[in-house]
């Protein structure tokens, strides 16, 4: 395996220089996970599956630990479908997964990328130290089936498989109904009866629904995954013991099944009838599972998606911030008054959001409050640097108005992009808004590094 490549900073090290440190007192950039939010919106997620019966698979790539990932398919789970994007994440999930099934939870694990050669041996050996049923792949071009006798080989019994469909986003997969898609079924379907692979089911992710306006888009965009890998299946012709699999979701489509549940207020909205009937139909003759992998999390980008009806500010499931300081204040330099923070594209990463022409979000954390978060008022990070960025307000109307920021001041960030900013740091400072000491580092968790 290759984890002596990308070695990990040391937890105990980092725990001495941070535990029970105030955040004020911390050198920046950061970043910061308050582990409440985190447990809130894992819990959600699982209530409305369970609610739905409808499968669950977590995807780790935002996050990339062994804590979060716990959270988001709980402590006694018995079905432990997981979502790699690397095969370190995979590797380092190992000690998890056999502690599950020494518990007697099945374990499956995804890798989400279609299938390249040079990834065979490594997951090959993942599957080894796991067992059989363990190791997902994913396909949607024949000479990736050749691929999998050498699997077969490696670890002793057959990858399960997925079909890549593609839903719109053309992201990867094939459309349901091509040629191609057609040829590719006929196929796998050969290779399985050679025993080279087991036919799981039919996989889309639709990265459309983070362009979601309201709940109504996210739950039309959930329906359109569902529907072109129902229409995919219909291209197997061998009769199966257990049901094919349909597994759909991005966050915003997979947050607005929160929407339907029998417990959320009623919508009439015909989105919601009609997912409510897709789901009735796919249960007929598919078992469906829901993926999606920054909800843990959160971030600017699903708040600006309003996937799920709510009564609540969504920027409260925002669970990662980043720590900066300002650096400098310019009260003349331009027409508005602006701040220099040190934390740039390194920090922040230069994800943008379809919501507003910026690359963070100002938290209210150590502000005044007078500070708002609404369009008007709020700060955003107005321009960017590799080290640094540029605060000011994001509305411009004319009027100079003074920014609340003094030189020294911390300050919190939310990210565009979750996925993409953490992938900046090696660790997390973890905090819990839920105690009486919310701004107290509580635990330091270490991220895994390198593909």
């Amino acid at each position: 395996m290759s984890l002596h490549a990308y070695p990990l900073s040391s937890r105990d090290g980092l725990l001495q220089t941070y535990q029970n440190v105030p955040l004020r007192e911390v050198p920046v950039p950061a970043a910061v996970i308050d582990i409440a939010k985190v447990k809130t919106n894992c819990s959600a997620m699982l209530n409305a599956v369970e609610e739905l019966q409808v499968s669950f698979r977590a995807h780790v790539k935002t996050h990339k630990t062994s804590e979060i990932t716990q959270l988001q398919v709980g402590a006694d789970c018995k079905d432990v479908r997981l979502i790699v994007s690397t095969l370190v994440e995979a590797e380092h999930l190992i000690s998890l997964l056999l502690d599950y099934k020494s518990r007697n939870a099945k374990i499956n694990m995804l890798y989400g990328v279609p299938l390249g050669p040079s990834q065979v041996r490594r997951l090959a050996q993942i599957a080894h130290y796991l067992g059989p049923g363990s190791i997902t792949v994913m396909i949607d071009h024949p000479e990736q089936l050749n691929c999998l006798p050498l699997f077969r080989e490696q670890a002793g019994f057959p990858a399960l498989v997925f079909v890549k469909t593609d839903s719109g986003a053309h992201r990867a997969g094939l459309s349901p109904d091509s040629n191609e898609m057609i040829h590719l079924v006929q196929q796998v379907g050969a290779a399985e009866e050679q025993g080279d692979l087991i036919l799981l089911g039919f996989y889309s992710h639709n990265s459309l629904s983070y362009g979601s306006e309201k709940p109504e888009d996210a739950m039309q965009w959930l329906k359109v995954e569902i529907d072109v890998c129902r229409q995919a299946s219909q291209h197997v012709k061998r009769r199966r013991e257990t049901p094919l699999l349909v597994s759909v979701g991005a966050s915003p489509s997979a947050l607005s099944l929160q929407n339907i549940l029998p417990s959320a207020p009623a919508s009439t909205a015909s989105s919601a009838n009609a997912l409510k009937d897709t789901l009735e139909l796919v249960r007929s003759n598919l078992e469906l599972e829901i993926h999606a992998g920054v909800y843990p999390i959160f971030d600017i980008q699903q708040v600006s998606a309003s996937s799920r009806h709510s009564t609540t500010d969504p920027h409260d499931n925002i669970a990662a911030s980043i720590l900066a300081e300002v650096c400098s204040t310019y009260e003349n330099r331009t027409e508005q008054q602006e701040a220099l923070i040190s934390a740039g594209c390194l920090a922040l990463a230069r994800e943008p959001c379809k919501d507003y022409p910026g690359w963070g979000v100002l938290a209210p954390w150590n502000m005044s409050q007078d500070y708002k978060i609404g369009k008007h008022d709020r700060i955003i990070v107005s321009r960017i640097s590799q080290e640094h960025g540029i605060l000011a307000f994001e509305k411009n109307d004319g009027e100079k108005r003074q920014l609340p920021l003094q030189y020294g001041q911390k300050v919190r960030l939310w990210p565009n992009h979750a996925c993409i900013t953490l992938a900046n740091f090696g660790w997390y400072l973890i905090v819990d808004s839920d105690t009486d000491t919310p701004d107290r580092i509580m635990d330091v968790w270490v991220r895994w590094r390198g593909w």
